[in-house]
């Protein structure tokens, strides 16, 4: 079973990427940087939880498939999609530069699966 948390979508960083690299974003009691999810791109989640769910995910989320060289999932603004999973917890999160120079990160979604429900 999967369900999406109450939270609504929040603008987490709005700067130039160096300052971003430094900044750290707490998401429910968990302190993260960029790092942490930057290599994390949503396409790689399907590996981790079932299809059923994973479709779900995207569906309710309105992302959009990127076809390039590199399949990708982007948000309303056109910026990459990435996940955290700590445990039955998922946080979806975009980001990349927005404008040239201005760097910016969303929260889009937080997801709970099995036991939290």
């Amino acid at each position: 079973m999967i369900k999406k948390t109450e939270i609504t979508r929040q603008k987490l960083f709005d700067g130039d990427q160096e300052s971003c690299l430094r900044e750290i974003f707490e998401i429910e009691h968990q302190k993260i940087r960029l790092a942490d999810f930057y290599n994390n791109p949503l396409k790689d989640l399907k590996k981790e939880i079932k299809v059923e769910i994973f479709s779900t995910i995207v569906g309710e989320s309105n992302f959009r498939i990127k076809n390039s060289f590199i399949r990708k999932y982007e948000s309303q603004e056109g910026l990459e999609v990435f996940y955290i999973k700590n445990e039955d917890l998922i946080a979806l999160l975009s980001c990349g530069e927005y404008q040239p120079a201005r760097f910016i990160v969303f929260l889009e979604s937080i997801w709970l699966i099995k036991s939290r429900i």
